[in-house]
This record gives C-alpha cells, structure tokens and sequence, in this order.
C-alpha cells in the first residue's frame, strides 16, 4: 500500500515486518512481482478445451491500486502453499498423505468401526499412518 501512494517520502518507506520465521514479506512481495512480469512476457497459455482467447487473465500492467495488491497477496498464499506441499513432500513420515500407490482398498462401515476392539482400532489408524515399530520406524526413532 505505501510503493502506491504519491507522497514520495510514503513511497521510499520499508517497514520492518517481524514474521517469527526466515520468511521475509518485502522478498516475498519481489518474488511475486517478478513472476508476474514473466507471465506477461510468456503470455496467456491453453490449458483446458476452451477455444483461444476465451478466458480473461488479469495483467499486472493494467492493473491498479487494490487490484495490484490482489493479485500480490493471492500470488504470494499459492506460492507458499506450493511450497508447503513440497516439504511435506520430501519429508519421510509426515509426506506419506501425498502417495497413495501402495495403498490397499478396504471399505470399511461405521457398524463394523463401532463393533472392533479398541486395540484393533487403534491398530488399523497406527497402520495407515506408518506409525507402527517396524524395523525402519525404529531406525527413524533412534530404537533398537
């Protein structure tokens, strides 16, 4: 909001933003900016069956004021939120949501949840989250 106002002293003005981790806005803010000059450099790409010229995209040139704003801030929540995937990715035991290759079906019912053992319960929830004290998991954990 202040690189927007016409005072010019407003306009030099960097505020110190603590955040509480290695995160920094103003380089967050640059980021997004860039990216959107590279798209208006690339141009509007096809993705889907709609015929060209069809969909409308916003340009960061002809953009204004809160508009601009806009688009920073929901540039900058994909960006963070791809980033979050993408740990959550690498990480061995938290990143196991994402692969569902080795995933058996099971179709289970509430009457049948409602009528097993506490134990087995617990059992198949441990199971799925790979939080049982196989040999790898114990690895992980520093067990023997």
């Amino acid at each position: 909001m202040l690189e927007d106002s016409e005072v010019p002293i407003v306009k030099t003005v960097q505020p110190t933003i603590k955040t509480g981790r290695k995160w920094k806005v103003v380089e967050a803010v640059d980021e997004a900016k860039e990216c959107f000059k590279i798209k208006e450099v690339i141009g509007q790409t096809q993705t889907d069956r709609k015929g060209l010229g069809s969909s409308t995209a916003k340009w960061w040139s002809k953009a204004e004021g809160k508009e601009k704003r806009v688009m920073v801030i929901n540039e900058i929540r994909l960006n963070e939120d791809s980033r979050r995937v993408q740990k959550a990715v690498q990480q061995p035991q938290q990143g196991q949501w994402t692969n569902w290759d080795n995933a058996l079906q099971k179709s289970l019912t509430w009457n049948e949840i409602w009528h097993m053992a506490p134990l087995r319960i617990s059992f198949l929830i441990r199971s799925v989250y790979d939080l049982l004290p196989s040999n790898a998991n114990l690895v992980r954990w520093g067990k023997k």
